[in-house]
């Protein structure tokens, strides 16, 4: 029993180690994503300000 146990608690903290894996990845990702937007939203603001202020 105590080698099944053992086997079963293995798996477990695999799965947790690959889960946090997965979420830091995530997050990365998601943090990216909102750096280009937020690049996006800028270079468009910008250009809007130009347009205004030519006429």
């Amino acid at each position: 029993m105590l080698i099944h146990e053992a086997l079963a608690r293995s798996r477990q903290h695999e799965a947790e180690r690959e889960a946090r894996q997965y979420r830091r990845a995530r997050s990365l990702t998601a943090g990216r994503r909102w750096a280009r937007l937020a690049a996006w939203a800028q270079r468009r603001a910008q250009a809007e300000r130009e347009r205004a202020a030519a006429g």
